[in-house]
């Protein structure tokens, strides 16, 4: 090798197994959004976008999807719009979010990840559907953490609404902030995949 070369053979090795990993080289569809219809329709999407509340509404069966237009800065300082994590609604007599049913309950945990006495029977990105166990009142309000198996904890934020017919109770959630809402939409979104496979193939 020559003595001023700037690489090692090593090094220029390592650089074409790189740039030749197909695993490396595909890009996240879902992450990203191509809008062709000419310069006018991105522009005024843009302007939208920057400073309204701008969403994709997909419907199917009796479901629909609602997807917020985000405007994102890469590395290069370029604006992209970008495709949010969906709410997803289920129609009927009125739209409501759809409610994931848990398969067994999952207990609401504090701080230090002890399980307490609220215990989550179905959940959407807007409430959840409580048991209380024990002789416990319901809150009026809870600051907990939804711990699903095999995911990350979620921060979640409760007002009591009312108490149904089998004796559960139905919380709005009002998250703290964006990051834990979109946790919670992702969450969510994972549940919808694995009950509907037909819609997300």
């Amino acid at each position: 090798m020559q003595h001023d070369a700037l690489l090692t053979q090593d090094e220029l090795d390592f650089i074409q197994s790189m740039h030749h990993n197909p695993q490396l080289n595909v890009r996240d569809a879902s992450s990203s959004l191509m809008v062709n219809g000419g310069a006018q329709i991105r522009d005024l999407l843009t302007r939208l976008a920057a400073h309204d509340h701008v969403t994709i509404q997909a419907q199917f069966d009796n479901q629909q999807m609602t997807f917020p237009l985000q405007l994102v800065e890469d590395e290069f300082h370029a604006v992209h719009l970008r495709l949010g994590v969906p709410s997803i609604f289920e129609d009927g007599p009125m739209v409501r979010p759809w409610r994931l049913m848990l398969e067994e309950p999952v207990a609401l945990e504090n701080i230090k990840g002890q399980p307490g006495s609220l215990w989550v029977h179905e959940v959407s990105f807007k409430g959840v559907l409580l048991e209380i166990r024990g002789r416990a009142k319901p809150p009026k309000t809870f600051a907990l953490w939804f711990s699903p198996t095999g995911y990350e904890r979620i921060p979640v934020r409760g007002t009591l609404e009312r108490e149904n017919t089998q004796g559960l109770f139905a919380y709005r959630l009002n998250q703290g902030n964006a990051d834990e809402t979109e946790r919670l939409r992702q969450f969510i979104l994972q549940q919808h995949r694995l009950a509907h496979p037909e819609v997300h193939a």
